[in-house]
């Protein structure tokens, strides 16, 4: 049996950046005690130190030139030495030095940084040689070492994977290697897809990230095997995400209409993104607090690896408000009502005081028997302040005015007029026929939408200011609007025709349709409306509008689904012979069936279990013939098919093959009952099961006895349950395997 030797490689990759971890850039260190890397003439022999594996290998790696000066048909590092995958870039030492730091078995090597830096993260490209001489592991520790002094361990016993077959943070792979020696030929094997290397992540604690790194340590601690000196763990480079953080704060002040203070932090630095957690109420979660008022405030700031600093500021005030003093009317007859009004232009205001009579309020009404200066202070919680005066000039009585009554629909406005008015007049209207609230000023009132009737009041003012004795009762009338219309919402397929229709129609009635709940422009009128070639979901609204011309208050949305395609089927290959393959899937909701398909889509035929079943068996094929399968849902239409399965292949076994499949469902169904051992060239086996506690339930030495799940008479439950098999073929080669079997129902 032909055994890879294993290299491990470690590169350790810090990449600046301020806003992400997701970059990593070489950063220069020194240390390296090996030339590992053939690059050129005249040979592997004179251009490397040493082998990274054992003698009996004697392999090492080679760059593109050696490739291209060899003759070798695949594989080579890059003649720059760097190494990029996704965001990571790595840089090997120059080839024509040493670019490589041995660490054998108990032994321990570092690499000084040729700049000390702080960093938040960091990366190690790696791989291991001999590591997978049973039972040997490649377990490496590595521990950082800052300026002042302190020592940190970050990793222990990491268990390092051979650079043949890994398959977990792969940084690059199939790069090949060579013999170690003075002329051809070269034994160059791997490529395309081994030897590999991997990376190692270390993320530094809220307690180093501000310290200076000055070297990388690196331990193997591998305890178990007898290869020793072997395994073997070699460093190649460095790279990382050096820290920084910067805070910036912007202040703006609360004013008189807030509170609106803010403070906005500008944070840069290497471990974005950052959270924030202000002392506000309600707790605020992002870079800048909002409504805040005049006052201080701190910030605790988290950065992406869960390190905090604290940020405090004050915002301060700006008593920006503005406030102007009116009457309404500022002319009146005496004792006549006057209403004065704290006008606030700029900032918020809650607190008002007038005089003379000590009112309070924004608004109040006053009765003067002569002219009088009315001066209002007003502040607010926030520390504003304002004051204000307004003159009310008292004079003296017109006719009370005439206006005709008005009829409208529910939910609509009224224009109440004055008839014949007088030129100089003023006119006021109210809600009340004595006191109440001043709507308006003038010839004309539009009411707000009512939704019953309602009476409103006018009087007239003269040149003089002077108004009317009493005021005029103007009679609005509301009559009801209709109800909105009912319609069914419709369901079909992606670039069909939509038809929506009012349920129940009322004679006499017009019906709107719009593509806003409100506003826009009637797209049809009428019982129906249909839309064309519908391509995504989509809602219209429909209103109602009497002969009289009163509209519904509300329109009625009518909803467009489009169906939706089913569920991608989720397929296994469950058992494997000679002539057949068997695969299954799982069921779709909503599926009414499914179709099956070994050429990618191009033809589909029903499933050998029937148009509803969830199996599907490849008989009559050769030994190791290979089967690509895919499956659809099919819905009740056809835009509801599904995509296409995940593509399943499957071999045929071959003549010596022994296959023993991991999955068998003895439900009774006739299909897949049983767990059989499989093979055509096999002069007896031994079959062992074992359950969960290692209790052996079952063994066979005969091929055709396999077993149907039952343990004393017992089915056994679902679970995973283990096999250990020994095989004698037919030309004596004995062949042990062991495996895990689950058990489905």
């Amino acid at each position: 049996m032909f055994i890879r030797n294993k290299f491990f490689i470690v590169v350790f990759v810090l990449f600046i950046q301020l806003n992400a971890f997701g970059q990593y850039t070489p950063v220069t260190v020194t240390g390296f005690n090996e030339d590992v890397i053939a690059e050129g003439g005249p040979s592997s022999l004179s251009t490397t130190s040493n082998y990274v594996d054992a003698a009996t290998s004697n392999k090492v790696m080679y760059s593109n030139a050696f490739r291209t000066f060899a003759g070798i048909s695949g594989g080579g590092l890059p003649d720059n030495g760097v190494i990029t995958n996704g965001g990571m870039t790595f840089q090997l030492a120059a080839y024509t030095n040493n670019n490589a730091l041995f660490v054998f078995r108990n032994q321990t090597g570092s690499l000084d940084l040729a700049a000390p830096t702080s960093f938040a993260k960091l990366r190690i490209l790696c791989f291991a040689t001999e590591a997978n001489v049973s039972p040997a592991t490649a377990l490496l520790n590595i521990s950082l070492t800052f300026t002042d002094g302190t020592t940190v361990p970050y990793i222990n016993n990491y268990a390092l994977a051979d650079w043949f077959n890994g398959t977990s943070n792969v940084v690059i792979t199939g790069y090949g290697r060579c013999s170690r020696v003075a002329s051809a030929p070269w034994g160059a094997e791997g490529f395309p897809s081994n030897p590999n290397m991997y990376y190692v992540e270390i993320t530094l604690a809220c307690a180093d990230i501000q310290k200076q790194l000055q070297r990388i340590t690196f331990s193997n601690v591998t305890t178990a095997g007898s290869n020793a000196p072997f395994p073997n763990e070699v460093i190649l480079a460095v790279s990382g995400v050096p820290y920084s953080q910067s805070v910036l704060p912007t202040i703006v002040p609360c004013d008189c209409s807030g509170p609106n203070g803010s403070i906005s932090l500008n944070i840069t630095g290497s471990s974005s993104p950052y959270t924030y957690s202000w002392n506000t109420t309600p707790i605020q979660t992002s870079s800048t607090a909002t409504n805040l008022a005049p006052g201080n405030y701190s910030c605790t700031i988290t950065d992406a690896s869960g390190c905090t600093t604290i940020y405090n500021g004050t915002v301060p005030l700006n008593n920006n408000a503005v406030m102007n003093a009116m009457a309404n009317p500022a002319a009146v007859c005496p004792n006549a009502s006057v209403q004065l009004t704290a006008n606030v232009t700029t900032g918020s205001l809650s607190t008002y005081t007038w005089t003379p009579g000590n009112l309070s309020g924004q608004v109040v009404s006053i009765s003067p028997a002569i002219t009088t200066t009315y001066t209002v202070n007003a502040s607010n919680s926030l520390g504003c302040t304002a004051t204000s005066q307004v003159t009310v000039t008292v004079n003296a009585i017109p006719a009370e005015p005439v206006v005709n009554n008005v009829t409208i629909c529910s939910g609509t406005t009224a224009t109440l007029q004055i008839q014949s008015p007088q030129t100089g007049f003023t006119y006021n209207w109210y809600d009340a026929l004595s006191g109440g609230i001043l709507l308006t000023t003038g010839i004309t009132y539009t009411t707000p939408v009512l939704t019953s009737s309602a009476t409103y009041y006018v009087d007239a003012v003269n040149a003089s200011n002077c108004s009317s004795v009493t005021r005029t009762p103007v009679n609005v009338t509301v009559t009801n609007l209709p109800s909105a219309p009912a319609a069914n919402n419709v369901t079909i397929c992606s670039g069909t025709n939509a038809t929506l229709s009012v349920i129940n129609p009322q004679t006499g009635y017009t019906y709107n349709w719009y593509n806003v709940m409100t506003g826009g422009t009637i797209l049809a009128s009428g019982n129906t409306y249909t839309v064309n070639n519908v391509s995504s979901n989509a809602t219209y609204y429909v209103n109602a509008v009497t002969p009289g011309g009163c509209i519904s208050s509300t329109r009625t949305p009518v909803t467009i689904n489009l169906l939706v395609a089913l569920a991608q089927p989720d397929v296994m290959l469950t058992n494997t012979t000679f002539t057949s393959l068997s695969f299954a899937w799982t069921s779709v909701p909503g599926a009414i069936g499914y179709e099956v398909t070994i050429d990618g889509g191009a033809t589909f035929q029903m499933p050998s279990s029937g148009s509803t079943g969830t199996s599907h068996t490849i008989s009559g094929l050769t030994g190791n013939q290979t089967i690509v399968f895919q499956v659809r849902a099919l819905g009740q239409q056809a835009c509801e098919n599904s995509a296409l399965s995940v593509a399943v292949s499957g071999t045929t076994l071959s003549t010596k093959e022994i296959f023993v499949p991991n999955v068998f469902t003895p439900n009774g169904d006739g299909k897949n009952d049983i767990l059989y051992v499989y093979g055509n060239y096999i002069a007896s086996i031994k079959f062992l099961i074992f359950n969960q506690w290692g209790e052996l339930i079952f063994q066979s030495d005969n091929i055709n006895t396999g077993w149907n799940g039952m343990y004393k008479g017992r089915m056994q439950p679902m679970g995973v349950y283990v096999y250990a098999l020994k095989v004698v073929l037919q030309d004596g080669t004995v062949i042990n395997k062991k495996g895990s079997i689950n058990l489905i129902k």
